[in-house]
């Protein structure tokens, strides 16, 4: 088990902010990956009632209005790292890769053959319709 995370001072406040729980921690970065509170159950193998409490527990420390609030004020205060700025697992990401020099990763690839996908049948819908 790992030891609660000392945050920083607190964004509205200016003081210091409270320690979060490692479980505190890992549903803050499931929220700010885009994920509901079910789903946010579901991996963290806890109930959504667990998720609720804990995100309004959060909201209070950070002095948030909302989930998305709180995620912004954790980007904010450096509780969470910013996500990297280049895409993955679509068409850009692939071409990423390329570009960069690399061998693009399965994610990229299979988002690369669902573009192609998709563009053919838009050609092809297109060509129909033209007739």
């Amino acid at each position: 088990m790992t030891a609660p995370v000392q945050v920083g001072p607190s964004p509205t406040s200016g003081g210091p902010m409270p320690t979060l729980a490692p479980i505190q921690m890992r549903i803050l970065q499931l929220l700010a990956e885009g994920n509901d509170q079910e789903q946010i159950a579901y991996i963290a193998r806890v109930s959504e009632k667990t998720v609720r409490n804990h995100l309004q527990k959060m909201k209070q420390v950070f002095g948030a209005f909302n989930n998305t609030h709180l995620v912004h004020l954790a980007y904010q205060s450096h509780v969470l790292e910013a996500p990297p700025r280049h895409r993955h697992g679509d068409h850009a990401g692939y071409a990423a890769h390329l570009y960069r020099g690399e061998k693009p990763c399965e994610a990229c690839r299979a988002g690369e053959r669902k573009y192609r996908a998709e563009l053919s049948a838009a050609r092809k819908r297109a060509r129909a319709h033209a007739a």
